[in-house]
């Protein structure tokens, strides 16, 4: 199961943007591993942008300026960032005031991101659900 994923060669979608908050999450918490790393290799490759370069020259205190997007590039950027930060199922407080700092900048409000944390909860749900019965575990 995967959400649709927006493409990043639209006029509001920074891709490379995108990448470093991504990165900054996945650093936030000094327990994210290789998951978390390879999710954002994988939306990297899928953006045509460099990873290696950005994982090397973007710290966990990356930020940014208060950036103009549409709504839904600003809820994908911080879907992903939920995404990576909770792949633990510990979506940790330096990771959460990440997203909620990012949130901010885009223009979401904080109800829309805790919103936004429920309806991965219940993806991911579902997606447990679907392995169970494609397993016959239900």
């Amino acid at each position: 199961m995967d959400f649709t994923f927006v493409d990043g060669d639209s006029k509001d979608f920074d891709s490379e943007t995108y990448i470093k908050i991504l990165i900054a999450i996945a650093k936030a918490d000094k327990d994210n591993g290789h998951r978390e790393f390879e999710y954002v290799r994988k939306q990297a490759q899928r953006l045509g942008v460099d990873y290696d370069r950005f994982l090397a020259s973007t710290e966990k205190t990356f930020d940014i300026n208060k950036q103009r997007v549409s709504r839904l590039t600003a809820l994908v950027v911080l879907r992903d960032a939920i995404m990576i930060a909770s792949m633990d199922r510990n979506f940790s407080l330096p990771e959460r005031q990440k997203v909620y700092g990012f949130a901010a900048k885009l223009d979401i409000p904080r109800n829309d991101v805790d919103y936004l944390e429920e309806c991965l909860k219940e993806y991911r749900a579902l997606g447990e659900k679907w392995d169970g019965l494609v397993a016959g575990n239900y």
